[in-house]
C-alpha cells in the first residue's frame, strides 16, 4: 500500500542524506516531568503488558493515556529499524491539533517505554519537543507515543537568517542538549534531521527543538560494538571505531550542526557515504571550514570535533560561550560578529552519485571490504594503508 509522505520528520528522508549503523537501547529509571495540555482526555489509562519495566512505568509515570479513537486521519510517514512514525489529527475540545504517533516496529514494547521515559525526563527544557502521552492502536495492538508535530529543519533556509538569529538557534539546541546531559542521558542521534521546527511562526529562531529520542540512553549504559546506530556524518570517530556513545560524542555531533550553519549543506555531500569516508573521519578528516567564518566560531567548532573526546568542551561550556556571543559581547567578539562577515555557499552543491539517503552501514562495509574486519581496521594505530587516494 502506498503511503503519503508530503511532510516527514525523519532522518531517513532523502533531504537528510543519512546512514544508520545497527543499534538498540537499554532501560533505565526516570522521574517524569511532562508538559501538560489543558484539555487532554482524562479517560481510563491503558496498560502495557508482559514486562516488569512496563508495569513500573504504568505505576510511576504521569504521562497521559489518550484513547486511540481521539485520533483521525492517521497517515504513515516513515519507518526505520527501531520505529514507525505517523502523523495524525488529535480531536481536542479546543479544536483539532496535528501530532506525531510513534510506535516500536517490533513486538516488544520496552524500546518504546525507554524512549518515553528518557524523553519525559527532559521535558523541563523548552528546547525539547513536547511529549503528550501514549495510546494503543487497536488494530496492531502496538503502543504509541503521542508527540508535538514538527518538521525536520532545513538548514539551507537557516543560513538566510541573520547572524544573531542563527546563534539563537544554536543556543536553543545546545540548551536542549544540556538538559539531556543534566539528566545523565546521552542523545546518541543528534543530527539535523532531529532538529525540529514548528512552521508558520513569526519568531523563527525560537521554534527549533530537539527530537529523536529513539536511541537515547543513560550515561552508564554500554552498547555492544555492533549495536551502535548513528548518522555517519555526525558520528564521532571513537564511535565509528566501536566505542560507546558518550556526552562527548553528542558534542561532536553538535559541531557538525555548527558547520551546517555556515554551509547550508550536509558535510561530505560530494562524497560517497561509505567505508572510505568512515576511515577518513577516524583518521581526522573534518568538513572544510567555510571561507570567512568568524575565528571565534571556528575555534569553538574545532574544539567540539577534536579527535580526543576528553578535549571536547561540555554542553554547559558550549552554551556559556554561545550565550556570551549573544548576550554579553566582549569587544573582540562584538567586532567580529557585528561585522557580519560570514559568507555562505550559495552556489549549487553537487552530490556524489553513490550518496544515499538511508542505509545500514554494516551492509555497505561488508560489500566494500569482505576480507578485513571493519572494527579491526578502525581500531588500528595507522589507518593510512586502508584509505584510498587519487594515486591508488
Amino acid at each position: 500500500m502506498a503511503h503519503s509522505n508530503d511532510k516527514v520528520v525523519s532522518s531517513s528522508t532523502k533531504e537528510s542524506g543519512v546512514i544508520f549503523i545497527n543499534g538498540n537501547k537499554s532501560s533505565g529509571l526516570f522521574k517524569p516531568a511532562v508538559k501538560s495540555l489543558d484539555d487532554r482526555d482524562d479517560g481510563t489509562h491503558g496498560r502495557f503488558e508482559g514486562s516488569r519495566n512496563v508495569d513500573t512505568f504504568i505505576l510511576e509515570s504521569n504521562l497521559k493515556w489518550i484513547p486511540y479513537d481521539k485520533f483521525k486521519n492517521v497517515e504513515f510517514l516513515y519507518e526505520v529499524r527501531f520505529a514507525i512514525t505517523y502523523k495524525a489529527i488529535w480531536s481536542l475540545k479546543s479544536g483539532d491539533k496535528e501530532v506525531i504517533l510513534k510506535s516500536s516496529n517490533s513486538n516488544l514494547d520496552e524500546p518504546l517505554i525507554n524512549e518515553l521515559i528518557y524523553h519525559a525526563n527532559c521535558l523541563e527544557s523548552t528546547e525539547i519537543i513536547n511529549l503528550y502521552g501514549y495510546t494503543k492502536n487497536p488494530d496492531t495492538l502496538n503502543y504509541m507515543a503521542v508527540m508535538e508535530y514538527a518538521i525536520n529543519s532545513n538548514f539551507a533556509k537557516v543560513i538566510e537568517m541573520n547572524w544573531k538569529q542563527r546563534l539563537c538557534i544554536l543556543y536553543k539546541i545546545i540548551s536542549g542538549l544540556c538538559e539531556i546531559h543534566n539528566q545523565n542521558l546521552i542523545h546518541c542521534l543528534l543530527c539535523d534531521a532531529y532538529i525540529l521546527i514548528y512552521e508558520g511562526e513569526e519568531d523563527k529562531e525560537n521554534n527549533f527543538f530537539i527530537g529523536g529520542f529513539e536511541l537515547c540512553q543513560p550515561v552508564k549504559s554500554f552498547l555492544k560494538r555492533d549495536d551502535n546506530y548513528g548518522v555517519l556524518q555526525f558520528m564521532a570517530p571513537e564511535v565509528l571505531r566501536g566505542k560507546p556513545h558518550t556526552s562527548a560524542s553528542d558534542i561532536y555531533s553538535f559541531s557538525i550542526i555548527m558547520w551546517e550553519f555556515t554551509s547550508g549543506v550536509l558535510p561530505f555531500n560530494d562524497r560517497e557515504y561509505d567505508f572510505q569516508l568512515n576511515l577518513s573521519i577516524c583518521e581526522g578528516e573534518r568538513p572544510e571550514i567555510i571561507e570567512n567564518t568568524p575565528q571565534c566560531y571556528t575555534d569553538l567548532m574545532k574544539r567540539c570535533w577534536n579527535e580526543d573526546p576528553l578535549k571536547r568542551p561540555s554542553a554547559s561550556e558550549v552554551r556559556g560561550i554561545i550565550g556570551s556571543w549573544i548576550f554579553h559581547y566582549s569587544d573582540n567578539i562584538n567586532d567580529e560578529l557585528k561585522s557580519n562577515i560570514m559568507e555562505f555557499k550559495n552556489e549549487p552543491v553537487g552530490s556524489h552519485p553513490q550518496t544515499f539517503s538511508s542505509k545500514v552501514v554494516d551492509e555497505t562495509l561488508e560489500s566494500e571490504d569482505s576480507e578485513a574486519s571493519y572494527y579491526t581496521i578502525l581500531g588500528s594505530e595507522n589507518l593510512d594503508d586502508f584509505i584510498k587516494t587519487d594515486e591508488n
